[in-house]
């Protein structure tokens, strides 16, 4: 019995093996999306290379490269200054409609295997509800790490919603409890009875669980104070600075 609680002792206080790094690599509509997570929950989301999302010591920070360099900001920082430039809707319409979620049929991409979930409109004009976000998630442990990064970015991305959406629609509680379904695979805009249907905005491609280098993770550039961010995104926006928003992925 002492021989028993002794080994089970030593087992609690051992340290718990560290989780491995992960690389996965999606199509974003022409572009490569690649997510990278390291063990100590570090994480790069990146899109062709222009548009950057790190994630370090737990802080979020983007960074936008055009032809005159890269800029940094801290992400909640921007979203903070956007946010005070959104109106709330005054459409009385847009407390009508409602949203759900209902389950599609599953799927394989890429070899993994997935779920898949609708996100609709149940309460609406008849154009709206024929549109709906498709998504197929994968449960795979592997991939958890990814899917927090994605559930991140949609808890940031809910922060706008509310302009167009307001809550009692349940259009970002949906939302939120869609991501919560599991790592996405593939996420498709569909209208039903089209003639030709859009293709997937992103979609899965491979995972890689070897070691990142840690400078992924290093900021490519100082940070743009809160102060400082419209005179860098005047910038950006210049005709010949290569950063128009037609240019950004």
């Amino acid at each position: 019995m002492r021989t028993k609680l002794f080994l089970a002792t030593i087992l609690a206080l051992a340290p718990m093996p560290a989780l491995a790094d992960v690389t996965a690599r999606y199509n974003a509509g022409g572009k490569e999306l690649v997510i990278e997570v390291d063990d100590g929950g570090n994480s790069r989301l990146d899109v062709g290379g222009k548009f950057t999302i790190i994630h370090r010591d737990g802080v979020d920070y983007i960074a936008v490269t055009d032809k005159e360099g890269t800029k940094v900001f801290e992400l909640q920082a921007m979203v903070d200054l956007v946010k005070g430039f959104i109106p709330k809707s005054e459409d009385p319409k847009a407390k009508e409609f409602q949203f759900g979620i209902a389950p599609g049929t599953a799927a394989v991409v890429a070899g993994q295997q997935g779920e898949a979930w609708k996100l609709l409109m149940l309460k609406g004009d008849e154009a709206s509800k024929k549109k709906h976000i498709e998504m197929v998630v994968s449960a795979d442990p592997r991939l958890t790490p990814v899917g927090n990064v994605f559930r991140r970015a949609i808890d940031t991305v809910n922060s706008f919603f509310g302009a167009m959406f307001p809550e009692e629609t349940g259009f970002s509680a949906r939302l939120t409890e869609l991501f919560a379904k599991g790592t996405p695979l593939r996420v498709t805009p569909i209208e039903e009875g089209a003639a030709k249907q859009d293709g997937p905005l992103i979609e899965f491609k491979s995972l890689d669980t070897a070691e990142i280098d840690a400078k992924h993770f290093e900021l490519p550039a100082p940070v743009t104070s809160a102060d400082e961010i419209f005179g860098a995104m005047d910038a950006l926006m210049k005709p010949n600075a290569g950063g128009a928003i037609k240019d950004l992925p």
